[in-house]
């Protein structure tokens, strides 16, 4: 038994998530510094436990809505999108929701829910995720959720790490309150 088998066949899903990759390194990179460094590990941390969480909770028996790639097992273009992926782009959540500190929590979280399941729509076409009883109002449903989730974590922890921004100094007004 293989821990993580490679794909049956190096093609469109994985070419796909390879250039997602790079175009997510490349916007993160050239973006201005905004997080320390021990609150940035913790928000790349935490985007690929998420993900992998809701994923593995929807992915496998008794609900099996979705496969991702080539089959229905664990392989390693699945780790590398859970580790990489995942991490990258709920990083580009937090700094976005960060910055534009203006913008109402529930803006963000609908405006990321939507923009996450036209991604997702988009990765269907090349294979990336092939739906068993599953429907794209399911997925933005499961975005909402994962994205207030991301809210609630991005306060908590910047609250136990004292980190303060314009989007922090609001939120702890709301809490406050």
């Amino acid at each position: 038994m293989k821990v993580l088998p490679l794909p049956k066949n190096f093609d469109e899903n994985e070419i796909f998530v390879l250039l997602i990759i790079a175009g997510l390194i490349i916007v993160s990179i050239y973006l201005p510094k905004r997080f320390p460094l021990h609150l940035l590990i913790l928000l790349l941390l935490i985007n690929s436990c998420i993900g992998r969480t809701v994923d593995t909770s929807i992915a496998i028996e008794p609900f099996d809505i979705y496969n991702s790639f080539d089959d229905n097992t664990h392989e390693l273009f699945d780790e590398i999108t859970y580790t990489i992926v995942y991490s990258l782009y709920g990083y580009l959540f937090y700094y976005f929701y960060d910055k534009f500190h203006k913008i109402p929590s529930w803006i963000v979280v609908i405006l990321w829910a939507l923009f996450s399941t036209v991604s997702e729509r988009i990765s269907t076409y090349f294979n990336v995720f092939q739906y068993n009883h599953w429907n794209l109002l399911f997925s933005f449903l499961v975005y909402l959720f994962v994205f207030i989730l991301h809210v609630l974590f991005f306060y908590w922890t910047t609250k136990q790490l004292k980190y303060t921004s314009e989007r922090v100094k609001s939120l702890q007004r709301i809490g406050n309150n």
